[in-house]
């Protein structure tokens, strides 16, 4: 893989989080010493379903050799938010001629095309990945998902609606979903084709359908199990999990990039 600058004006989250008071979650099991039991038994809702209710956090790795970040070496990010095909061998994924023309000519710009390099947001397959945390509220018809990352919310409507036909396209899409036995099924389309799916550029039709499977498989963790099905683009799937851990006692705070941006005078 070719050097690649990720420009990203992100901050460590468990800086900014000491901000907030502290407030014990009552309903997360503790230790003798007080601590939070985060390989405790996943919580349940009223209605008997698993409860994803939290703030997360996606759990970083290492940076692939190859991939410079502003942040410097040491920083840590998921190695699906660098690339969703971290996982696959390179012969496994199949791109569209289009698609990889324009993927090529995001790596070239070394991140000068990311939105998120100019104060724009992301989609969904970086949000869950980000290294800023996202807050899960869960009702029996409605589950909210509040990104810390410029701010942004997703609603997964669970009241058996239809999804969007002709839809206007979106950053975050319009999702629908149901559970299939303790996992949270949720399905999106109306994207447009303007944002990444990773780090390194990927790209996406207006046609990306996208499928996320939510398990909480304890108290401490949460999985997002996320199929790109988006045939204009990529002619085989690409599915792949992103793992993140609860934050106990936190809240979100807001998070606006456009607040003492000076990077995009430098793309031009």
């Amino acid at each position: 893989m070719r050097t690649v600058v990720t420009i990203l004006a992100l901050l460590a989250a468990a800086q900014a989080h000491a901000q907030w008071q502290q407030v014990r979650d009552r309903a997360l099991p503790r230790a003798a010493d007080g601590k939070p039991n985060l390989s405790a038994p996943t919580p349940k809702a009223p209605d008997g379903k698993p409860d994803l209710s939290g703030m997360w956090l996606a759990d970083g790795d290492p940076m692939p050799p190859g991939i410079k970040t502003v942040e410097g070496d040491q920083a840590q990010f998921s190695r699906h938010m660098i690339n969703i095909a971290a996982d696959l061998k390179p012969e496994d994924v199949q791109i569209a001629p289009w698609a990889a023309e324009l993927f090529q000519k995001r790596l070239e710009s070394s991140g000068g095309d990311d939105p998120a390099a100019n104060c724009k947001p992301s989609i969904p397959t970086i949000s869950n990945a980000s290294p800023l945390p996202y807050k899960i509220v869960q009702t029996p018809s409605l589950v909210l998902v509040l990104y810390e990352a410029d701010t942004v919310f997703r609603q997964f409507f669970l009241d058996g609606r239809k999804p969007v036909e002709g839809a206007v396209p979106r950053w975050m899409g319009y999702s629908t979903a149901k559970w299939s036995g303790d996992t949270l099924l949720v399905d999106s389309i109306g994207f447009h084709d303007k944002g990444f799916l990773d780090g390194i550029g990927h790209p996406n039709s207006d046609g990306l359908h996208l499928i996320e499977r939510f398990r909480r498989p304890d108290a401490g963790h949460l999985e997002i199990e996320t199929t790109i099905d988006d045939p204009r683009a990529y002619p085989k799937p690409i599915t792949y999990t992103v793992h993140a851990s609860l934050i106990p006692d936190e809240d979100l705070l807001e998070y606006f990039c456009t607040e003492n941006e000076k990077d995009v005078r430098h793309y031009e």
